[in-house]
């Protein structure tokens, strides 16, 4: 099996930057500005909004979308930015980990787990997510 971790980067993080990207756009927020907040290139944030990056849709989960709904307001309203905003994509990273929501994604992707059965990510995460 690989990395969880390396799935995570690979896959699941991504994909929670490309929703909350497209989230931003949406409310009309400047390409550079999101770029600066989000510590990309703005060349990565037009690669995302045109799907070439985060190839899955996490954020169809009702949770996951109300989430990076709540950070996309934090950041329009110029409440977090930066250090602070890659700190809350890790930590939802590790959320949607430990709350087997990627799980299909990592079969697809891998074919090495059997999401009914797998509970590694929940035995890892356990101690960190605070639900």
């Amino acid at each position: 099996m690989k990395s969880i971790l390396e799935f995570a980067a690979r896959h699941v993080e991504p994909s929670l930057k490309k929703s909350l990207i497209l989230k931003l756009l949406a409310r009309n927020m400047d390409r550079s500005h999101i770029a600066k907040c989000l510590n990309v290139s703005p060349s990565l944030i037009t690669r995302y909004a045109k799907g070439e990056r985060g190839l899955h849709d996490i954020a169809a989960i009702s949770e996951v979308n109300s989430i990076l709904e709540d950070l996309a307001d934090k950041i329009v309203n110029e409440e977090i930015c930066g250090a602070e905003v890659y700190a809350e994509i890790v930590k939802l990273t590790i959320y949607v980990l430990y709350k087997k929501y990627a799980c299909g994604i990592h079969y697809l992707a891998t074919r090495d787990v059997n999401p009914s059965t797998c509970n590694i990510c929940p035995l890892i995460f356990r101690n960190i997510v605070s639900t």
